[in-house]
C-alpha cells in the first residue's frame, strides 16, 4: 500500500525561468557523537531580474515525530524554532517528514546570488536530514516554459503505486524526481501515457531525471521483493518541466606551434558563457590553465596554452550556464 501525498504547489506556463536545486546530505544530526548543524549554499542562476516565487523544502527521517530544540534559518532569517512538518508518513523504522516554506519575501528583500540554509539541532533523539530543496521562479521574456511542482511525502510498499495527474499535457518534457530507494533490489518504475522508465541499482536519497514524451500523468510504482529493511520507497518531490531558453554555444579552433597551441574560443550561441576556463591535459596531468571569464554571444578570445610534446593532449574548455558546469574536449597531438 502507499501512504502520504504530494501537494501541487506551483504550475503554469509562459515567459518564466526556473531554478530547482537539491542538497541530499543523508546526514545524522543530534544524539551522541553526531553533528549538531548542517548548512548548504544554493547559487542564484536565474536569468530573471526579480524572483516571483521561492519555495524551500526540507525532508527528514526520524524514529519519532518529537524533535525539540531545532532551528531552520534561510539567509540568516529564522524560519522556525519548532519542528512542524506539513506531512509525515510512517515507515518500517520510523517516519519520513517534510516541511515546505515560502521564502519569497526573504529572497526578494535583498538581491543576492547565494542563498544559505542552516539547520541546527541539539536534541537527544537523532534524525537523518535527507533533502533540502530550493525552487525559484521569475519572469524572463526570452524563456518559454511549462511546469508543475509537487512536494510532500509518499511511502510506497513493494507492489504499491501512486498516480500523479499533471495540470496539463507535457510533450518532450523532463521529470526530476527526488526519491529514497532502500536497497539496490528495489526499483522505482515511472509509468506514463507513452511508456515506462525503471529507476534501479540505487540506494539512499537521490535525484533522478526522466525524459518524458507526450504525457498527462505519472504513475510511480515500487517494484521489489521487500526482502530488505526498511521496505519502503520514499518520494519527496517531483518537478515536471519543459523550458526553452537562450544558451551559449562554444566553438574552438586551434593552431599548433611546437610546445604551444593557439586557441580561438568563440561563443556562437544566444546567451553568455560564464567562468570560462581552458586547460591542457596530458597523461592525466594539467599542463597549463588559463581563465577567460565571461564570453558574451558573438564574442571570441585567443589564448596560447602549453602542451606536452610527443603526447596526445586534451584541450578542455569549461564554462558555466545557469549554474551548471559544461565542457568541450578537443584532442591535440604535438
Amino acid at each position: 500500500m502507499s501512504t502520504g501525498n504530494l501537494q501541487l504547489y506551483l504550475s503554469g506556463h509562459g515567459s518564466i525561468d526556473l531554478l530547482y536545486e537539491n542538497s541530499l546530505p543523508e546526514i545524522t544530526l543530534g544524539g551522541s557523537g553526531h553533528p549538531t548543524s548542517y548548512s548548504v549554499v544554493f547559487e542564484h542562476s536565474l536569468k530573471a531580474s526579480v524572483v516571483d516565487r521561492a519555495l524551500l523544502e526540507v525532508g527528514i527521517r526520524a524514529s519519532s515525530m518529537e524533535i525539540p530544540r531545532w532551528k531552520i534559518s534561510f539567509n540568516d532569517v529564522v524560519l522556525t524554532r519548532e519542528f512542524k512538518p506539513l506531512i509525515c508518513v510512517e515507515t518500517s523504522n520510523g517516519f519520513f517528514c517534510k516541511l515546505v516554506f515560502d521564502v519569497t519575501p526573504i529572497v526578494t528583500s535583498k538581491q543576492k546570488r547565494e542563498h544559505r540554509v542552516e539547520i541546527e539541532y541539539i536534541g537527544v533523539k537523532e534524525f537523518t536530514l535527507d533533502h533540502i530543496g530550493l525552487l525559484m521562479l521569475g519572469s524572463y521574456e526570452a524563456a518559454r516554459s511549462l511546469y508543475g511542482f509537487w512536494s510532500g511525502a509518499i511511502s510506497l510498499q513493494p507492489g504499491s503505486s501512486v498516480d500523479i495527474t499533471l495540470p496539463q499535457r507535457f510533450d518532450h518534457a523532463k521529470a526530476r524526481i527526488v526519491a529514497y530507494l532502500p536497497h539496490t533490489d528495489a526499483s522505482l518504475v515511472v509509468g506514463t501515457d507513452s511508456g515506462t522508465t525503471v529507476i534501479s541499482r540505487s540506494t539512499g536519497m537521490n535525484e533522478f531525471t526522466v525524459e518524458l514524451e507526450d504525457v498527462s500523468y505519472l504513475r510511480l510504482e515500487h517494484q521489489g521483493s521487500g526482502g530488505y529493511y526498511p521496505k519502503e520507497v520514499l518520494v519527496s518531490s517531483i518537478l515536471v518541466y519543459k523550458i526553452e531558453i537562450p544558451e551559449p554555444s562554444i566553438e574552438v579552433s586551434y593552431n599548433l606551434d611546437n610546445s604551444n597551441v593557439e586557441l580561438n574560443i568563440s561563443n556562437n550561441g544566444s546567451d553568455a558563457a560564464e567562468n570560462v576556463v581552458v586547460v591542457s591535459i596530458a597523461v592525466g596531468n594539467v599542463i597549463d590553465r588559463k581563465v577567460l571569464g565571461e564570453l558574451k554571444p558573438g564574442q571570441s578570445q585567443t589564448v596560447a596554452l602549453s602542451i606536452k610534446q610527443g603526447s596526445t593532449n586534451t584541450i578542455r574548455v569549461i564554462w558555466k550556464h545557469r549554474g551548471k558546469t559544461m565542457f568541450k574536449d578537443i584532442k591535440v597531438k604535438s
